[in-house]
């Protein structure tokens, strides 16, 4: 406002209203506002949707690196076809996974196809050393030698078989099938066919199962894992040891174990003792071509099963954990007959 002092003390004053002004300021103020909200939500959404992205590309790495782990070498990283610094690196990725598991496939197959080439001479040799021993019966020392060829011929065979079984296991050709079975009873027979075995062994087999405890697996892989471990039992304790199978339900987890109160295996060697070969030094003279605790890590592989060496103080523990399958849910198969020899050759 403007104001002048007139004559005869009159007072001039001149104002303008601000109103408009103040409301420019107000609209100027909410706009201001208003952008700067949209701004913040924008920012908010774009950086929501950018970091879900990128946590998607993530955890598809993540998925097909656990994919690899648990052996489905086929698994790739799925592109998004962006051309972005992750797609990049997904491509290349799925490259170097790709030569993997050339490389693994081929020494699988080098592997098989030495193995078969092998068995097949080897079957002829000891074609051969059987028709020798039946020309030479006259002579007590020829026929020790030639028994002695024909078991460690035997022996190679059995190698071999071994070998091309677990090649046969780790590349996953059995998991179609994988079905709902009664591993309480599965267990429950096997103890019972090695039964008489550990008998004449003079030792004692004791069985801790619950019954009705159920689980999704190969049957047949199964048994032969069980078998595996109470052959192992019952060649590697004294006479007069206890083993025992158990079986039991823990949450969503089944327990198993298989243990005795023979002399046990050094803390270092428990874990290699699942290894191809390895051979405990005081086991060097008990028959056995090394593969069979091999062979039961290769089928506890395949099923997701948790393998383990504890000690038993004294003695050893072999523990199997598997994941849990509710009975109403079973359907099994009848007429199931146990493949099981105890006499046969361990492995």
């Amino acid at each position: 406002m403007f104001g002048l002092l007139l004559a005869d003390g009159i007072r001039l004053a001149v104002g303008d209203d601000l109103e408009p002004l103040e409301a420019i300021e107000r609209a100027f103020l909410e706009a201001l506002g208003i952008a700067l909200l949209a701004f913040l939500v924008l920012s908010l959404t774009g950086g929501f949707v950018l970091s879900m992205g990128f946590l998607r590309q993530v955890d598809d790495i993540t998925h097909t690196a656990e994919a690899i782990i648990r052996g489905e070498l086929t698994s790739r990283i799925p592109l998004r076809e962006t051309n972005d610094n992750f797609d990049r690196l997904s491509r290349t990725l799925n490259r170097m996974l790709d030569r993997i598991q050339d490389l693994m496939e081929s020494l699988s197959q080098v592997s098989n196809d030495i193995a078969h080439a092998l068995r097949t001479p080897l079957g002829r040799l000891r074609h051969k050393l059987e028709t020798a021993r039946l020309q030479i019966r006259s002579s007590p020392q020829g026929l020790a030698a030639v028994d002695a060829a024909i078991e460690e011929t035997d022996t190679i065979l059995d190698t071999f078989s071994a070998l091309l079984r677990i090649a046969q296991i780790e590349a996953g050709t059995r998991k179609a099938g994988l079905k709902p079975l009664d591993l309480s009873a599965l267990f429950e027979r096997v103890i019972e066919a090695y039964a008489a075995a550990a008998e004449e062994e003079g030792k004692t087999l004791k069985a801790n199962v619950e019954t009705g405890l159920s689980a999704v697996g190969d049957r047949e892989l199964l048994v032969e894992m069980a078998a595996n471990l109470l052959d192992n039992a019952i060649r590697h304790t004294p006479a007069g040891a206890d083993i025992e199978l158990s079986l039991v339900r823990k949450g969503k987890k089944l327990i198993a174990s298989i243990a005795d109160n023979g002399p046990g295996i050094p803390a270092e060697d428990r874990e290699r003792v699942f290894r191809r070969f390895y051979r405990l030094e005081r086991s060097a003279s008990i028959p056995g071509t090394g593969l069979g605790l091999a062979l039961v890590a290769a089928v506890a592989e395949l099923h997701g099963i948790e393998l383990g060496a504890e000690d038993n103080a004294p003695g050893l523990r072999i523990r199997m954990i598997f994941d849990a399958f509710e009975p109403d849910e079973l359907r099994t198969s009848t007429g199931y007959v146990m493949a099981i020899n105890p006499g046969a050759r361990p492995l």
